[in-house]
């Protein structure tokens, strides 16, 4: 038993640790579908009659501008068309790049100080967690491999200091899906905003605008889950590792003849 939960607590943090490597290689060629945000530009449906044909050929002429969707990684902004090239920024920290088209309009419309902070969760909470999480797989490895080598079972100190570290790195798995959600809500909060300004609302009849949470986001949440899993399991551990001792101490000596 005390092996298995060994095993499942090891194969838990490497799946754990994959996951987070998955975000922060979303929007990376191959894996252009795990992003944190995608945006949908949807043409509505044509209307009837002579002015309805003149809007009709008025988004047209707006669809050959814009792309039919944006997707927004951890470090990467990408934009495509149905059917042709997805075009996408240089991999950087707060998406301070240098492109063209809507890209370049993105980027423009970011402040400095926005960028900056930005830079800074994505060094100081993503990249740490996924970091944090190795560190943790690393430990854990340390201890099955030298309990095994010293035949001896975990130790209460030994499960407090791996338990530790993974409660580190569960807090900073939770700010990444987080960090995530708030990001999404920002970003559609200012689309819905945007939108309403442009022509008092008429662009709702050229471009139907939709925002959606990418995988990125359910990636995250899973490795939290499978981190907060491993939480369970490493004190079921202590508490496993504590049943032979009590045992002992019960034991009967010889009997004497």
């Amino acid at each position: 038993m005390l092996k298995i939960n060994q095993t499942i607590v090891t194969l838990l943090i490497i799946a754990s640790l994959i996951l987070q490597i998955l975000v922060l290689l979303g929007n990376f060629s191959g894996l252009r579908n795990v992003n944190i945000i995608r945006v949908d530009l949807v043409n509505p449906t044509g209307s009837g009659g002579f002015f309805g044909g003149l809007l009709d050929k008025f988004k047209n002429t707006i669809d050959n501008q814009l792309p039919d969707f944006i997707t927004i990684g951890l470090f990467v902004i990408c934009e495509g068309n149905k059917g042709m090239d997805t075009v996408c920024s240089p991999a950087s920290f707060g998406y301070q790049y240098n492109s063209t088209g809507v890209l370049d309009l993105i980027q423009r419309e970011i402040p400095s100080n926005i960028q900056s902070s930005l830079s800074g969760v994505q060094k100081g909470v993503f990249i740490l967690s996924a970091a944090i999480c190795f560190f943790l797989l690393l430990c854990n490895f340390y201890h099955q491999y030298s309990g095994r080598k010293l035949n001896h079972q975990y130790g209460c100190c030994r499960i407090f200091l791996i338990v530790f570290v993974t409660i580190i790195a569960l807090l900073f798995a939770i700010a990444t899906f987080v960090g995530q959600i708030v990001a999404y809500n920002i970003v559609k909060s200012t689309i819905n905003k945007t939108k309403n300004a442009i022509m008092g609302g008429l662009i709702n009849d050229l471009v139907d605008v939709q925002v959606k949470t990418g995988a990125s986001v359910w990636l995250s949440l899973a490795a939290f889950i499978s981190l907060f899993l491993v939480c369970v399991l490493l004190l079921r551990l202590c508490c496993l590792n504590k049943k032979p001792t009590r045992s002992e101490n019960y034991e009967m000596g010889p009997v004497a003849s």
